[in-house]
């Protein structure tokens, strides 16, 4: 998560806002509304479109009353409107001046808990208030500037903008400037100052195993990919944090060939996906990989294919999460990511006039899923728990739950008929759906389609009379016996919806 928010640094340009005049903001927030309405890929119809103007519509009435940060923070909670954590100020940089409290903070499951700080006193305190306010109440107040796709990933967010003063007076926490009281569970209260963010930069916000694995005590620091066999010698662990190459080492492609030596050689029976720590990427270099998983009988079987997802697990790591939960027997084990399996990527950059705020946009729909599925995030088939405890232990709960995992019992075989009647060529949706039999298997499967990561290719199993389940959670098909015997299919349940299945 912090990857994702600090990556941006490089932008941020231009000299620090002084006294900008009400017509100028005037035009800057115009510029913006231009701007968002060309950009966001089908804007009008976005949920939050209206919201947005909305939020713009009274800055601009107000304009002239407003401080500068106030205005700031007004745009950021436009662009909240949006749903998309793409479309938000570039923070911390130069042209805003923004200071921080030199604290790392994370939530647990027992709560927020301080993991580094550079008063180190500080060090494994439990937060419970802010300047007086309980921490679940400040995370209210916070949320409309809190730019996420969702409640987990606007959680993650809260633990960096939480501790910027500026925000939180402007969010309506009161309290002195440039300063926030930080309230413990052991009862203590301790005032601290925000401070440049080189101060916040160098505290340690690294989880487990990110860029290290501790059960060969490796390190693998500021790598985009690494891997490493458990000690079993057959468990492939790989940690995906951005789908680019490095500028040192194996390109992308090489490691996938690694892989795929691996697996040709029989050394690899079961793959570990971790994809908890990052998000960017490009997407298009996943398919070698995918197709890999999905066509290896060996590891594309129950519990041999596993992928840990954290509430950072957003971009071209979720649509790699997505596809695979699609296209293979995957387990997901971990929380629920900071997307939904319909994201919006690409960004744009884009400085506006007067101010020289710098704001990033999204503009490209990809698309894992039909158009109408409006998920903001993908649960996971395993949840795991992490407590401050695990994390002053060195323990892993996600790792750990990986290596523990057990298949269940396996789903019954379909009778021939089923087998014999359903395999055919169907539409759905408008999109051409393929029902096939495979050495006495059934699976339903569709191939993407240019600028798009969605397809499917999933088992089918009985489940009950007029009904088949899949290897996809939450997906079924829906059959039909008729007088004469024939049988038919007649809807795919996909994630709770009907759609006509048509011949």
């Amino acid at each position: 998560m912090a990857a994702s928010i600090f990556s941006s640094f490089s932008y941020g340009y231009g000299q620090q806002i002084n006294e900008i005049a009400p017509e100028a903001w005037m035009a800057d927030v115009e510029y913006l509304e231009r701007s968002v309405s060309q950009t966001y890929p089908d804007f009008e119809s976005n949920p939050g479109a209206k919201e947005f103007h909305s939020e713009l519509s009274q800055l601009k009435s107000g304009l002239a009353s407003k401080s500068d940060t106030e205005i700031l923070f007004g745009i950021q909670k436009a662009l909240g409107a949006l749903g998309d954590d793409g479309c938000n100020i570039i923070p911390f940089q130069k042209a805003l001046n923004t200071k921080i409290l030199p604290v790392s903070i994370y939530a647990f499951e027992e709560g927020w808990f301080i993991c580094d700080a550079k008063n180190k006193n500080l060090i494994g305190e439990q937060l419970t208030r802010i300047d007086g306010m309980e921490i679940h109440e400040v995370f209210e107040k916070l949320k409309p500037y809190l730019n996420g796709d969702n409640e987990y990933y606007k959680q993650r967010l809260f633990g960096i903008y939480g501790l910027v003063p500026e925000l939180l007076r402007v969010a309506g926490v009161n309290g002195p400037k440039g300063k926030i009281a930080i309230h413990l569970a052991s009862g203590k209260i301790v005032s601290v100052d925000a401070e440049e963010l080189s101060e916040y930069s160098k505290l340690n916000r690294k989880l487990p195993n990110d860029g290290y694995f501790s059960l060969n005590q490796t390190d693998h620091k500021n790598k985009n990919y690494w891997l490493e066999y458990l000690p079993d010698g057959k468990t492939l662990f790989v940690q995906f944090q951005q789908i680019s190459n490095s500028k040192e080492g194996p390109s992308f492609k090489k490691i996938v060939e690694s892989i795929t030596d691996g697996i040709s050689s029989g050394k690899v029976q079961k793959i570990i996906l971790d994809v908890r720590y990052g998000g960017g990427g490009n997407g298009f270099k996943l398919k070698p990989l995918t197709d890999l998983l999905r066509d290896s009988e060996q590891v594309n079987q129950d519990g041999n294919l596993i992928v840990l997802t954290s509430k950072a697990t957003k971009g071209t790591l979720l649509e790699l999460t997505s596809i695979l939960r699609l296209n293979t027997k995957a387990v997901i084990i971990g929380e629920p990511t900071g997307e939904g399996p319909n994201t919006v990527g690409d960004v744009k950059y884009l400085q506006l006039p007067n101010s020289k705020v710098n704001i990033s946009l999204t503009k490209i729909f990809w698309p894992t899923s039909w158009d109408f599925d409006g998920r903001t995030t993908q649960f996971p088939d395993v949840p795991v728990s992490f407590t401050f405890n695990d994390y002053k232990n060195g323990g892993d709960p996600w790792l750990k739950a990986a290596m523990d995992y057990k298949v269940e019992t396996r789903k019954e075989a379909l009778n021939g008929q089923l087998l014999e009647s359903l395999a055919s060529t169907y539409t759905i949706n408008g999109r051409k759906v393929s029902i096939k039999q495979e050495e006495g298997r059934l699976w339903i499967q569709m191939n993407r389609k240019i600028k798009s990561f969605f397809e499917f290719k999933a088992e089918l199993f009985p489940e009950h009379e007029g009904v088949l389940g899949s290897s996809i959670n939450n997906v079924k098909l829906h059959y039909k016996t008729h007088e004469n015997g024939d049988i038919s299919p007649s809807n795919l349940e996909w994630k709770s919806k009907l759609i006509p299945i048509e011949r």
